[in-house]
């Protein structure tokens, strides 16, 4: 009796220390992938933002048109930077089906394990209630042989099936600790060995982004945007040029005008001999300094009295 006691206590220790196992499993499992699950959700938003860049920088590089050499180099870093986002997506989809898969189905294998456990106290408490009838059938009817034989069957049985029972929830814990073990080792070396070619592969094209940004030449881009500003600049000066010729040329016509209508010539009387050629250039010497003489002195006086005051001068010189 003492021996079936136990046994049952052993069986039931057994049981219980299975439960807390799979307990624990279930909660560090579920949290393995609840963190991966966070940690793969970060690298697709990552993967996001990379594909922005990458169409940012496509865009300004497609609406430079000055600084070719920026122009390309940028194209090329585009180009670079969608294949790194490329990759990233491998990236996520390979974390998807090889990490977070294998860890959110232990919420399943946990169950069924715990079931199991559940089926092992569901038969050793069948036996504990057979055991205590088959006492209660002999402190009753000691001498009802037919009533003991039955109920002894039925205990036996009952022994049986939990033997059976704990046999199996031995294999199948023994399972379980088997595949949890292997799938955790294989979980984290398929992580690592994503994140390895990932970013194997980010470097090899970060590396050929650097020189796709490398050369870009400076001195080429800042001549030719130099060579594009002094366009406006030639125009502009050649427009100088032209307003200060016109205005040169306006100011001689005008003097050339004043020239051509001297008031000596509109008010020389026609009974006056001609003058001789020596004496109408020495005439036109004296007339010219005393007008530019006059144009000094009295800019705001009419043109009528200037005139008239030119004419006075200028007879009272050569008489």
């Amino acid at each position: 009796m003492l021996r079936i006691r136990s046994q049952n206590h052993i069986c039931e220790q057994e049981a219980k220390f299975v439960q807390e196992r799979i307990s624990a499993v279930e909660k560090h499992f579920a949290e393995l992938c609840t963190i991966f699950a966070a940690f793969t959700r970060k690298a697709a938003r990552l993967r996001d933002k990379n594909d922005e860049v990458a169409k940012v920088v496509q865009n300004y590089a497609e609406s430079e048109n000055i600084n070719q050499s920026l122009s390309n180099g940028l194209a090329n870093f585009a180009t670079t930077l969608s294949v790194i986002g490329d990759y990233r997506d491998a990236e996520v989809q390979r974390l998807d089906s090889k990490v977070i898969s294998p860890l959110s189905q232990y919420a399943v294998i946990c169950k069924h394990a715990r079931e199991d456990v559940k089926n092992t106290f569901a038969a050793r408490d069948k036996e504990l209630t057979r055991r205590k009838h088959l006492d209660k059938v002999r402190e009753r009817n000691p001498r009802n042989r037919q009533m003991i034989s039955q109920a002894e069957s039925e205990l036996m049985k009952a022994t049986v099936e939990v033997s059976r029972v704990v046999k199996g929830l031995e294999e199948q814990i023994d399972s379980f600790e088997r595949r949890k073990l292997h799938d955790v080792k294989s979980v984290l070396l398929d992580f690592v060995t994503v994140e390895l070619g990932f970013h194997t592969k980010a470097v090899e094209l970060l590396t050929k982004a650097y020189q796709d940004v490398a050369e870009i030449d400076e001195a080429k881009d800042l001549e030719e945007f130099r060579e594009v500003m002094r366009v406006p600049e030639s125009v502009s000066r050649l427009d100088t040029v032209r307003r200060a010729s016109f205005r040169q040329a306006y100011s001689l016509t005008n003097l050339a005008s004043r020239f051509t209508s001297s008031p000596i010539t509109s008010k020389s009387s026609p009974n006056r001999p001609t003058e001789s050629l020596e004496s109408l250039k020495t005439g036109f010497t004296n007339s010219e300094s005393t007008r530019i003489e006059e144009y000094g002195q009295s800019s705001e006086e009419s043109d009528s009295e200037s005139i008239q005051e030119i004419s006075v001068r200028h007879r009272h010189k050569t008489m």
